[in-house]
This record gives C-alpha cells, sequence and structure tokens, in this order.
C-alpha cells in the first residue's frame, strides 16, 4: 500500500459535519472522502469522454440531428455480422 499522506479540509466544508454523515450511514470520515474522490474523478472522466466526443463529432460533421440515424444504421450493420 502507498504512503499515507493528508489532504487539508476547506473550513467551510466542515469535517464534523462529514463526520456526522458517515456516521449516520455506518461509514469512516476516509470512507465518505474516498468515495467523494472515486466519484469526482469518474465524473471528470465523463466530462473528459463527452468533450472527446463532441471535439471528434464537430471535425465529422456529425450533428444531433444525425445521431438517431447514425444509430440505427450501426444497429443495421451489427446485425448483419
Amino acid at each position: 500500500m502507498a504512503p499515507q499522506k493528508n489532504v487539508a479540509i476547506e473550513p467551510e466544508l466542515l469535517f464534523e459535519r462529514i463526520s456526522e454523515e458517515a456516521k449516520a450511514e455506518g461509514k469512516t470520515p476516509d470512507e465518505i472522502a474516498n468515495e467523494a474522490t472515486r466519484r469526482y474523478l469518474a465524473l471528470r472522466r465523463l466530462q473528459k469522454l463527452q468533450q472527446y466526443g463532441q471535439r471528434r463529432a464537430e471535425e465529422l460533421g456529425i450533428t444531433e440531428e444525425d445521431v438517431p440515424r447514425l444509430i440505427a444504421e450501426s444497429r443495421i450493420e451489427q446485425r448483419g455480422r
């Protein structure tokens, strides 16, 4: 396991409040912090994927109106395999 690092929580987030929520859920404050970090990283990954998809669609000239047709074409192609 990697060495532990400390992370500072801004006073506005109130460690006491996090501790209360953790206790109510039967978790530790560390578990709450880890869950929040996992969710943040997953959200960032999704945002980056969406940005990539938007850039590629623009590069390929695909508009939102094209999407249903492209999905239908892809499904037909998949059935033919």
